[in-house]
C-alpha cells in the first residue's frame, strides 16, 4: 500500500503561493485597479440617484414659493434657496436652480452664480450645474432651442440658444455687465471626463419674450 506522501490528492500550494514576487505585486496592482472601478462606478450611481432625488425636492419647494410661500430652503439645514426653473422644451429636459449655493451643493442642483444678473433682468445670467447629471442635457441643445427660465416671483422668461462652444473657465469671454438681456448656461467639458478640467461648455442664449402665464403655450416668435 502507498504511503500518504504518494496520495494523489496531496493538497498543492494555491494559487497565489504559486507566484513569483513580481507576480504578486501585478495581482495585487490589478486587483487593486478592479476595485478602484468598482468604487468610481458605484460613486456614480450614488452621485445621480443623490441629484434625482433632490431635484423632487427642490421642485416641492420651489412650486411652494411659486404659491406664496415664504423662503426657499427645501430642508431645514440647507445654505441655499431655490431661484428659479430653467427647462429645455425641445428635449424634454428641467432643473430647479439654486441661489447662494456652495460648490458642494452642485451636488443637488444647478447654482445662479449670484455676482451675476438675475435671470431675466439687464446684463447676463449665469447658471453653471454639473455635466454628469443637472447639465448632461447642455450637449443636446441646439441653436435656435428655446429655453424657459421661470423665477421664484412666478416671471417665466423665453430665450432662444445660440452655438454651444468651449473654453476655459478663466477664459469664458462671458461678460456679465455687458447690455441686452441675455442667459448663459455652463458645465464641465468634455462630457464623459471622469475628473474636473479648466474647460467649460457653454450655451449662450438671448432674451425673446416674457410670458406672463404659468402655461407655456404657443409658438414664440423670432
Amino acid at each position: 500500500m502507498a504511503g500518504d506522501d504518494d496520495d494523489p490528492r496531496e493538497q498543492r500550494p494555491g494559487f497565489l503561493a504559486r507566484l513569483s514576487a513580481v507576480e504578486t505585486i501585478v495581482a495585487a496592482i490589478i486587483a487593486l485597479i478592479a476595485l478602484a472601478g468598482l468604487m468610481l462606478i458605484g460613486k456614480g450611481f450614488y452621485m445621480k440617484a443623490k441629484a434625482d432625488v433632490s431635484q423632487i425636492l427642490l421642485k416641492r419647494s420651489f412650486e411652494a414659493q411659486l404659491h406664496g410661500a415664504a423662503g426657499g430652503k427645501p430642508w431645514p439645514w440647507a445654505d441655499f434657496e431655490t431661484a428659479a426653473e430653467i427647462s429645455a422644451p425641445r428635449i424634454n429636459r428641467s432643473a430647479i436652480v439654486l441661489s447662494g449655493a456652495s460648490g458642494e451643493a452642485l451636488a443637488f442642483g444647478p447654482a445662479w452664480l449670484s455676482n451675476t444678473s438675475l435671470p431675466g433682468d439687464q446684463g447676463t445670467a449665469v447658471i453653471a450645474a454639473h455635466r454628469d447629471t443637472h447639465f448632461r442635457w447642455l450637449k443636446d441643445v441646439k441653436p435656435g432651442d428655446l429655453l424657459v427660465l421661470t423665477r421664484k416671483d412666478g416671471r417665466r422668461f423665453i430665450f432662444r440658444a445660440e452655438e454651444g462652444r468651449v473654453a476655459r473657465w478663466d477664459e469664458s469671454g462671458i461678460n456679465a455687465s455687458a447690455g441686452g438681456y441675455r442667459l448663459a448656461l455652463a458645465t464641465c467639458w468634455p462630457f464623459d471626463a471622469i475628473e474636473q478640467g479648466p474647460m467649460r461648455y457653454i450655451v449662450s442664449a438671448e432674451l425673446v419674450a416674457e410670458q406672463r402665464s404659468m402655461t407655456l403655450t404657443g409658438f414664440i416668435p423670432q
